[in-house]
């Protein structure tokens, strides 16, 4: 005769289940997924309902989770709170989970974030259950009219997830891939190359149509492994603020992103920028 719910509640101290609520990252396919993972002690054949009903228990109580990669903002004492590139804001109000997380209020930090939502909060778009924050690279941008500082930002072939390109005017985001043994030493910065080669006119970056130089700026990705040994190729987000470009940015209708890469050479990614409503 099957158990009833409650004769399973009575045996939980006998044949426990051990959950494990630290996020497990997983990256597919260039997209970073965050999730529960559950870690089973052996139970016995005769208290096998017990288990499944623990676990049909334990998935109808756990809300969806969601992921943004965010920008996040410094509040007096201490406080932070995310915004996204559409300028909607998010409240962590539940930050339980994450209490050795400290933002550095003197310096612009983009993030992935872990979440569920929670009922409405004054002041924000969002009110949020934080459950994880994972700080990414955040790079800046650059015009470059001198070969001493092109040299400096490196030429290291980069790789990249072609599903992960993310274009708003503050922000270039996507899922690059390198040889990487320390990731510390790495550093990455888009730049508008003006550097002109010995007896050229013109400017020294990618060659383009003049409709293309017209109606998008011409951008390139520079990276300097920092004498990182080479390891295996990892991925890892990076993001760049573009607001130091926001002049050239005027008026266009978005970027072409110019990336020497290991096995397909130089690639060019086109971004269109979003449409205003």
């Amino acid at each position: 005769m099957p158990r009833k719910a409650k004769d399973c509640m009575g045996e939980k101290n006998l044949f426990r289940m051990q959950y494990s609520a630290l996020p497990d990252v997983l990256r597919a396919k260039g997209n970073i997924k965050y999730g529960y993972y559950e870690k089973i002690r052996f139970i016995p054949h005769r208290s096998y309902s017990c288990h499944r009903f623990y676990l049909l228990q334990r998935r109808r109580r756990r809300r969806t989770a969601r992921t943004l990669i965010t920008t996040v903002r410094t509040l007096d004492g201490g406080d932070y709170y995310f915004q996204r590139d559409n300028g909607e804001t998010l409240y962590p109000g539940n930050k339980s989970r994450v209490p050795g997380y400290k933002p550095d209020p003197d310096k612009t930090q983009r993030v992935i974030i872990w979440f569920t939502l929670q009922n409405g909060i004054a002041d924000y778009d969002y009110n949020i259950d934080l459950y994880f924050v994972e700080n990414i690279y955040t790079g800046t941008s650059e015009v470059v009219t001198d070969a001493a500082r092109l040299e400096e930002l490196g030429s290291a072939k980069t790789g990249f997830q072609g599903n992960t390109f993310n274009l708003t005017k503050e922000w270039l985001t996507f899922y690059a891939l390198y040889p990487v043994s320390d990731n510390s030493k790495h550093t990455f910065t888009v730049i508008v190359n003006e550097v002109k080669d010995e007896g050229e006119e013109g400017d020294g970056g990618a060659e383009q149509s003049e409709a293309a130089e017209t109606d998008y700026l011409q951008l390139e990705l520079r990276h300097n492994p920092g004498g990182d040994t080479q390891g295996y190729t990892d991925g890892y987000y990076v993001s760049f603020d573009l607001t130091p470009l926001a002049e050239r940015l005027e008026g266009k209708k978005g970027v072409v992103l110019h990336i020497e890469t290991n096995e397909n050479g130089p690639q060019e990614i086109n971004l269109d920028l979003p449409q205003k409503k």
